[in-house]
């Protein structure tokens, strides 16, 4: 499928194939369709989910365009209009990404506002790890207790401070860690369904980031909103939510990116 740019250049990071190591490329600037916006970016946060596209996940499924630019989340300023905004980015065809000083995206994706004195790296860093954070915390109910398999990585962060935030006993586990009994788990590191399930074991009520469940109960899926993104910005403005950034990176110096998961959120700074 084809793309329409204009011709003015842009820095972007780019794959040139599914597997390809990271790029920093010069493209055109993309041009906003009908019911599009453009959007100059100030941040955008890395999430494994972008990796995995790059290494050819969706490939055969849906569109892609070459180079292929990742990136789901983002901040920037609307063109045209100033508007500050947030949220997630991703549409289809999939390739025009947020690792790039400019980006379009679909009016109708789950967008909000960036609040005045809000760090757009902080923005950047919230929506998929955020609301997926929040989302699992709240299909706990009324458990008391939760495991957290995981718990140092972007959603795992955010979902120990949202749990305790709600009054819940949080245990957080590492990979490989002896688990105990609790009422809930939340893991977000199992690598297939058998360590998943061998998880599960420990907890009545289970969900799982990662792959299909034999259980269809236990695979969560995270379903973004306006709203749910201007919750998440008032619980960081309030001091309720710290937002774990681990590393900021200059778009110029991006390529490895994908390099190491350590603790906390990797935000490119363009």
């Amino acid at each position: 499928m084809s793309v329409t740019r204009s011709g003015v250049g842009m820095w972007a990071i780019a794959a040139a194939d599914f597997g390809a190591p990271l790029e920093l490329v010069e493209l055109p600037e993309p041009t906003a369709g009908p019911d599009e916006l453009k959007v100059r970016l100030f941040a955008a946060s890395v999430n494994p989910f972008d990796r995995k596209v790059v290494d050819g996940m969706l490939r055969g499924s849906t569109p892609h365009v070459f180079p292929l630019v990742p990136g789901t989340d983002g901040a920037g300023e609307v063109v045209g209009s100033g508007e500050r905004i947030f949220g997630t980015f991703f549409h289809h065809p999939v390739g025009i990404g947020t690792y790039a000083e400019y980006v379009t995206v679909p009016a109708e994706n789950t967008l909000a506002p960036l609040p005045d004195g809000l760090d757009p790296a902080v923005a950047a860093a919230l929506p998929t790890a955020g609301m997926t954070a929040l989302q699992l915390v709240e299909s706990l109910g009324d458990a008391e207790s939760v495991l957290i398999v995981g718990p140092n990585g972007g959603v795992g962060s955010f979902a120990v401070q949202i749990a305790r935030a709600a009054g819940k006993r949080v245990i957080p586990i590492g990979r490989g860690d002896s688990l105990v009994e609790a009422d809930a788990l939340i893991d977000l590191v199992s690598a297939d369904r058998s360590s998943f399930e061998a998880n599960a074991r420990y907890a009545p009520l289970a969900f799982n980031t990662n792959y299909v469940s034999s259980d269809p109960a236990q695979n969560f899926g995270m379903k973004g909103s306006r709203e749910t993104l201007v919750r998440l910005a008032s619980m960081v403005q309030a001091g309720d939510l710290e937002v774990p950034i681990s590393r900021r990176v200059p778009l110029r110096e991006a390529v490895d990116v994908f390099a190491g998961r350590g603790p906390g959120k990797t935000v490119i700074i363009m």
